[in-house]
Parts: structure tokens; sequence; C-alpha cells
């Protein structure tokens, strides 16, 4: 799926306006890029195409301008070889239209996203402030996969997943909390055994 045209109809503080992205070219990368300065509606802009694919979230913080009612995004896209329209509008159900303005079935876009949700989409294939701190934030944490690879790649430990498994391993064959069996069980039973031969 790629985005042709994203129509900003009736959404934020946007009104009539459309960002043409253009058609494929045929061996060429194919990447779409939105800067400009502060509060131009690079945000919203992101927003609205996330709603278009995804839906309007039952509070959107985009409807000071345009009331729920009347809220509108548009897009072209490409889907399957095919360009087609679509529009979507603020409303609990039926909010996906066509061309025509007829109402279809979700699964017509999602069903083109791998069944992915709107967090993941997000995550996977946009980048802004947020999703930046966001996962700087994890890498700090070392939380997730880049977080954990990166972590190793700077400490020179190219293989740090595989050596905390070993050494859990080898801690849980030792000693694991409330189990009978293991090497310290093993060596308590044995201690007392040799303790009782001992004292016999």
């Amino acid at each position: 799926m790629r985005l042709q045209r994203l129509d900003l109809t009736r959404y934020g503080t946007f009104t009539g306006r459309s960002i043409d992205f253009g058609t494929r070219s045929e061996g060429q990368v194919d990447l779409h890029i939105i800067y400009g300065p502060n509060e131009a509606g690079k945000s919203t802009t992101l927003a609205a195409f996330l709603d278009l694919l995804f839906g309007i979230g039952v509070q959107s913080p985009f409807n000071f301008l345009h009331s729920y009612p009347t809220m509108r995004i548009g897009g072209l896209l490409e889907i399957g070889g095919a360009t087609r329209m679509f529009t979507r509008i603020k409303r609990a159900q039926n909010s996906l239209l066509d061309a025509d303005d007829r109402p279809i079935a979700e699964s017509t876009i999602r069903g083109e996203l791998g069944g992915i949700d709107r967090d993941a989409y997000r995550t996977m294939f946009s980048l802004d402030d947020e999703t930046l701190e966001k996962g700087g934030e994890s890498i700090l944490a070392s939380k997730g996969d880049l977080g954990e690879l990166l972590f190793s790649a700077s400490a020179g430990l190219a293989d740090l997943s595989r050596r905390l498994l070993d050494l859990k391993g080898e801690a849980d064959r030792f000693y694991k909390y409330r189990a009978r069996s293991g090497e310290l069980s093993d060596l308590k039973a044995r201690l007392a055994q040799l303790k009782l031969e001992r004292e016999q």
C-alpha cells in the first residue's frame, strides 16, 4: 500500500487542503518526508493519515475548527496495483467510504496492513519527535530488541541475549525458587544423607 495523495478536507486547522505525493517511480526509493516549521501542521498531517487508515478516535483533539459531524479526510491509496480513493468521516460505524461516499468494510484497508494496529504502524512506518523520544527512552532503558542490540554493540557483547539465557539456565539448574529438584536441592539431600551416615 502507498499513499499517493492525502486530502485534509476538514481536519484540525486544515480546510480543503491536499498533499500530493505523486506516483511511484519504478526502481527508485519511495519515501515521503513532510517537514516545516513548528506549528505548520506536520503532526496534524500524520494524525490525519493514521485516522484515514484506522479511524478517527472517539475523543479526537482535531475537532477544534470542524465539529465531529463535519470532520473529513480523504486519501488516494495504491492498493494491489490499483489506485483507489477513500474517505474517512467521524462516525462510530461505517466511517470508511469509497469514492462515491458509500460505506465500505474496514478490511479493505486493514487487510493490506497485514493485521497491524495503529500503534504498531506508527512505530514501524512513521518518524516524528514523539517517536524519536520514546525510542530513545526505550534504548536507554534497554527495552526491546533495538535497545539490547545497541547496548550489546556499544559494550562489545555481540550475543548478549544468548549469554543471559545461558546464565539463567545455569542458575535455574542450580537453584529455582520453590523447586524440589535442582543441584542445590540434590546437594542438600546428599549432605543430609552423609550427616545421617556419620551419626550412625
